[in-house]
């Protein structure tokens, strides 16, 4: 088993314990994550000035921002008529920004990272939120708010995924799937506030690094070769996936009223050669949105969605027949998360 498969098959088993054995200790996790942020706070606001201070020159026209959030959502009930269990539920989210700029040439770089769990007494902990983000673009002013431009995006997940209740089943991990998108075209930035990408020459590779997974052709690749008789794998599934056609990126960042603000990113992609030619008129869609409503510097409420549709991601469809779901058919299907709670925030 690969070392990054070991240490997250670690983590989860530690989670589990943890939760079944005592819920308090997973309220003392949060709590402590919760004091770091507090901490890590205080230090950026005391010794901001005396970093700044001691920055050479030739990383001055480096621009660096951040955003760190903790959400939490807890529910306590004891000797409730009307059942229900007690949980506890908290999601960590950083966002980093790298921006360069000199005369016509700018360089912007964006890390976004998302990790979040909940916990029921008697029950395992549960992930509900896992992202890794990565974009890069670079460019060079062509005319008026126009660039020639280089996008690059890597999104992946930090640990494993399960079908639960069925915490025995992967159906992903680290780098299985990971989505790396480089592409050559146009960028229009009017302002801070708005930003579209044009890439009519994208390639997109999906890597699947888990043989497990590859195997059974999971997010598009090539499943394995398998003797019907046997069930022996005469070849491997593939591990990574190549895709070429046009990408569209449009981002939006905006203040709506007084301590009301809106961001949304929706990332469109079209593959020019699928060997289904039915399937090239197809548009994969990644849509996220956050409505953020501040209560003051370090304190907002935000309600987060995020929507996606990948023909090449197959979605199960169930039945349950003697009580048991039983999978009837798999394909692509329209995927939504919505999620909303009050946090801690920071930004520098």
């Amino acid at each position: 088993m690969p070392l990054h498969n070991r240490y997250f098959d670690d983590i989860n088993t530690n989670l589990i314990n943890v939760a079944e054995e005592n819920m308090a200790a997973l309220k003392n996790t949060f709590f402590l994550l919760f004091l770091l942020t507090i901490s890590f706070s205080g230090f950026s606001n005391e010794k901001n000035d005396s970093i700044a201070s001691v920055i050479p020159d030739s990383l001055k026209k480096w621009k660096f921002k951040g955003k760190t959030s903790l959400h939490f959502n807890q529910l306590s009930l004891t000797n409730w008529s009307s059942g229900g269990e007690s949980s506890l539920a908290g999601k960590g989210n950083a966002r980093l920004d790298f921006d360069y700029k000199k005369d016509k040439f700018t360089v912007d770089n964006d890390l976004n990272m998302v990790f979040g769990l909940i916990g029921q007494k008697g029950r395992e902990v549960q992930k509900t939120d896992d992202k890794i983000n990565l974009s890069s673009t670079i460019s060079y002013e062509a005319f008026d708010n126009w660039f020639y431009s280089t996008y690059l995006n890597l999104k992946t997940q930090f640990a494993n995924g399960f079908k639960y209740p069925d915490d025995s089943t992967l159906i992903s991990t680290f780098f299985a799937p990971a989505f790396l998108t480089t592409s050559l075209g146009m960028k229009y930035k009017p302002s801070d506030e708005f930003l579209l990408i044009l890439s009519p020459a994208s390639g997109k590779f999906i890597f699947v690094c888990n043989q497990e997974l590859a195997n059974k052709g999971s997010f598009g690749v090539t499943p394995a070769v398998i003797d019907d008789s046997t069930g022996a794998i005469i070849e491997k599934g593939k591990n990574h996936k190549a895709e070429f056609g046009l990408n569209v990126v449009v981002k939006l960042n905006k203040e709506i009223f007084k301590n009301i603000s809106a961001e949304s990113k929706l990332n469109l992609y079209n593959n020019y050669l699928d060997e289904d030619i039915s399937n090239r008129w197809n548009i994969d869609l990644d849509w996220e949105s956050t409505i953020t409503f501040a209560v003051n510097d370090h304190v907002s409420t935000d309600l987060f969605i995020h929507m996606i549709y990948d023909h090449n991601t197959k979605i199960p469809e169930y039945e349950v027949r003697d009580g048991e779901k039983v999978i009837v058919s798999e394909g692509p299907k329209l995927q939504f998360k919505e999620s909303f709670g009050i946090g801690l925030n920071y930004k520098f």
